[in-house]
């Protein structure tokens, strides 16, 4: 049984004999914080295998004082050519010996070999207790003034175009200082009639027939009213309303007494007259 044992413990080493790894290290001392290290490692492949890419070590931080940064495998006929870059960041106080571990690769056929780690020595950047002097300082870097120029002058021409927009629509709106201008006369009076708070259905019509005077260019009377829609046919659309409107206003003139407009609705039809001038409807 332990002839058996022994002689089956032998089975792999053939392969195992098969592969060697030629390793090309880098120096052993002389190694700064943040430098990068290269290993040249040129493993022979098994007869008949390939590398199992999948096998190789992953760029990855190994530990809190060495990174794996690069790793790069070249498949010759017969051996494999690995390339890995390792970075330092052990901050040393004195030199220091450090170890980089090993690690293994896999071939197709099931074998494995192991890629040697190394060891190197760091040093401190500049001694602990050295002291610092002003001129350790770097110079101060080159500057150069940034004119703001055009930009005083962009902001310029926005904030004027700005206010000329809206003076624009202040005069279109007929909002304040605007909004006295003859040209809007239903404006004005719907206005006027909305701070007549109160006020009967007799004053708001006066009011409202005021305005009618002014867009018209003179008295405007029932009997007009299609001419001065003609003239102004943006008021088209309110002819049952106007027409409504001089027919009570007649009623309550002459003392016909006929339907009447009631406060509420004189100060809508103003509303809506004024929409209408200033395009809104």
């Amino acid at each position: 049984m332990k002839v058996l044992t022994f002689l089956f413990l032998l089975l792999p080493l053939p392969a195992l004999a098969q592969i060697e790894v030629g390793v090309e290290n880098p120096r052993e001392y002389g190694w700064w914080l943040g430098d990068m290290l290269e290993q040249r490692l040129v493993v022979t492949l098994p007869e008949g295998a390939t590398l199992d890419t999948a096998s190789l070590p992953r760029p990855r931080s190994v530990t809190y004082w060495l990174d794996l940064v690069e790793v790069e495998a070249r498949e010759r006929e017969g051996e494999v050519e690995i390339t890995l870059i390792w970075q330092n960041f052990y901050s040393a106080l004195e030199p220091s010996r450090r170890e980089v571990p090993s690690s293994f690769i896999r071939f197709s056929d099931g074998t494995e070999a192991r890629l040697p780690g190394f060891t190197f020595v760091t040093s401190p950047i500049r001694p602990i207790l050295a002291p610092s002097t002003p001129d350790q300082l770097q110079p101060d870097p080159d500057y150069r003034l940034v004119s703001t120029r055009l930009n005083i002058l962009g902001f310029g021409l926005s904030a004027t175009g700005l206010m000329l927009s809206v003076g624009l629509l202040a005069f279109h709106q007929a909002w304040w200082p605007f909004h006295r201008r003859a040209a809007r006369p239903f404006t004005r009076a719907a206005r006027h009639i909305a701070s007549m708070r109160g006020a009967d259905a007799g004053a708001l019509r006066q009011v409202l027939h005021r305005a009618f005077d002014a867009a018209f260019g003179r008295v405007l009377i029932s009997a007009e009213l299609g001419r001065f829609l003609d003239d102004r046919p943006q008021f088209r659309s309110l002819e049952t309303r106007l027409a409504r409107f001089f027919e009570t206003s007649n009623d309550a003139f002459f003392g016909r007494g006929g339907s009447q407009d009631l406060p509420g609705e004189i100060a809508a039809l103003a509303r809506d007259l004024a929409a209408l001038e200033r395009g809104r409807r």
